[in-house]
C-alpha cells in the first residue's frame, strides 16, 4: 500500500510489496518528462543481476530468477529506448525513464488492486476519465486521492461540490467548505479566498465577517488579488464582528480595480455619489462608471444609478434632505439575513436572459454618453453581484 513521503522538497510514494521470501520497497515519482524508480535490492547485487523489461505501456523490474519487484502497466506511453539506471547506494538502484513526447504523465498500476495506486496517479486517472466523459470514475478517483491528502484532488473535489453540476453529485455547500478548508490549510490563495467567501455569505457556516477578513487577508498574502474586492464589501457594509470603515472599503476597492476588477469601479462610483470615505463628487463617479463600461461593455449597472447621475448632484442632495438623509441607493446593500444560494443565483441569471436590451443615457456638462447594455450577457455567477442584490430586493 502506498504512503506519502516528503524528501528533498518532492512528493514521493512508497509501496511495500510482500514477496514470498522477503519484503521489497520502491519509490515511484513522476513529472512532465521523467519517471524515476528507486528500488531496494540485496546488498552485493550488481546491475547485471537485475532483470529490466520496459515496453511502451508496461514496466517489469526484478532480480534474475526471482519474482519481479515491480510489475505494472502504464496508461500512457513511455519511451523504452530512453532508460538509464544506476546504483545510488550499495543496496539501492535508481532507474530513470523518459516520458513519450506529447503524452500526459504515465500512471503506474502496481497490481490488480486499486489500493496499490498512489494518490497522484489517482488524480491522473481522474483527469483521463473526465476527458473521456466518465464522470463517475473521475469522481471516484478524485475522492480517493483527496482522502489521501493530494492537493490537486482536494481542490477539484471542492470545486465540484461548489459549482460543477456536470458531476453525478448534488452541489453540497457543507462538503465544499470541508474540502476548501483542507485546501486552505496549505496556504493556497484561491482556497483561502473561497473559505472567506463562505464566511462572508454565511453559507454552510455562521455568517462571520471577522473570519472572512482573516481568510481574505491570508489570500491576498498568497497573491490572490480577488480578495481585495470582498474586503471592500465587508468594510463598506460592516457588521458580524467588523466595524464599518469607509476608508478601508475605498482602499480595498481601489486595489481591486488595479487588479482589473470592474465591479469595484462601480462600488467606488457609489462612494463618490454618497460621499462615503470621499467628498461627494458626481463627476468622478461618472468617470469610474465610464471607465468600467469601457473595460466591459456588457457590465450590468442598476439603472437607478444612471438615473441619479443624470438628475445631478444638486437634485440628489435635495432628495437626501427630503428623506431625512436616507440614500436612494440603500437598496444595494445586502439584507442582514441574505444568503444567495446556488439555485437562487441560477434563477436570477435565467430571469436576466429573458429581459430586453435597454438603452441608458448618462450626461455630463459637455458630452452625452449613450450606452447599450445587454442584461442577459453576464456569464459569471457571483454571490456579491450588484445586479443580483438589486433584483432580489425588487422581488421582495
Amino acid at each position: 500500500m502506498f504512503s506519502a513521503l516528503r524528501q528533498n522538497g518532492k512528493n514521493e510514494t512508497t509501496q511495500q510489496q510482500g514477496a514470498s521470501s522477503q519484503s521489497t520497497e520502491y519509490t515511484f515519482t513522476q513529472n512532465e518528462k521523467l519517471i524515476t524508480l528507486s528500488i531496494n535490492i540485496p546488498i552485493g547485487t550488481h546491475l547485471t543481476d537485475l532483470e529490466l523489461e520496459f515496453q511502451e505501456h508496461s514496466i517489469r523490474v526484478g532480480i534474475l530468477g526471482q519474482k519481479p519487484m515491480i510489475e505494472g502497466k502504464l496508461l500512457h506511453r513511455i519511451d523504452p529506448t530512453q532508460v538509464s539506471y544506476s546504483l545510488v547506494e550499495s543496496n539501492r538502484a535508481q532507474i530513470t525513464i523518459e516520458v513519450g513526447m506529447g503524452e500526459n504523465w504515465p500512471v503506474l498500476v502496481g497490481g490488480p488492486n486499486e489500493s496499490n495506486i498512489d494518490s497522484h496517479s489517482r488524480f491522473l486517472l481522474a483527469k483521463r476519465a473526465e476527458e473521456e466523459g466518465d464522470l463517475n470514475s473521475a469522481l471516484r478517483w478524485l475522492l480517493q486521492a483527496a482522502e489521501e491528502g493530494h492537493f490537486q484532488s482536494i481542490f477539484r473535489v471542492a470545486t465540484i461540490y461548489t459549482t460543477d453540476t456536470r458531476y453525478p453529485v448534488q452541489v453540497d455547500n457543507d462538503k465544499a467548505l470541508k474540502y476548501w478548508k483542507i485546501a486552505a490549510a496549505t496556504g493556497q490563495g484561491e482556497s483561502l479566498f473561497m473559505v472567506g467567501c463562505f464566511y462572508y455569505s454565511g453559507t454552510a457556516c455562521s455568517k462571520d465577517y471577522a473570519q472572512a477578513v482573516e481568510y481574505f487577508n491570508q489570500a491576498i498574502r498568497a497573491d490572490c488579488k480577488a480578495a481585495y474586492f470582498n474586503l471592500g464589501l465587508i468594510y463598506n457594509e460592516g457588521g458580524w464582528g467588523v466595524e464599518r470603515d469607509d476608508q478601508l472599503a475605498l482602499n480595498n476597492f481601489i486595489k481591486a480595480t488595479e487588479a482589473g476588477n470592474v465591479e469595484a469601479m462601480i462600488r467606488i462610483a457609489l462612494m463618490y455619489i454618497e460621499g462615503k470615505g470621499v467628498d461627494r463628487d458626481f463627476q468622478k463617479a461618472r468617470q469610474f462608471i465610464v471607465t468600467a463600461h469601457k473595460m466591459n461593455p456588457y457590465l450590468q449597472i442598476p439603472p437607478e444609478i444612471i438615473t441619479i447621475l443624470n438628475k445631478g448632484q444638486e437634485a440628489f442632495e435635495e432628495d437626501l434632505k427630503n428623506t431625512n438623509g436616507k440614500s436612494p441607493l440603500d437598496f444595494l446593500q445586502p439584507k442582514t439575513n441574505e444568503t444567495l444560494t446556488k439555485k437562487q443565483q441560477t434563477n436570477e441569471i435565467e430571469d436576466e436572459e429573458n429581459e430586453r436590451m435597454e438603452q441608458l443615457q448618462l450626461f455630463d456638462k459637455n458630452r452625452k454618453f449613450r450606452w447599450l447594455f445587454s442584461f442577459g450577457s453576464l456569464a459569471v455567477v457571483s454571490s456579491f453581484s450588484l445586479l443580483l442584490a438589486l433584483k432580489k430586493d425588487k422581488k421582495k
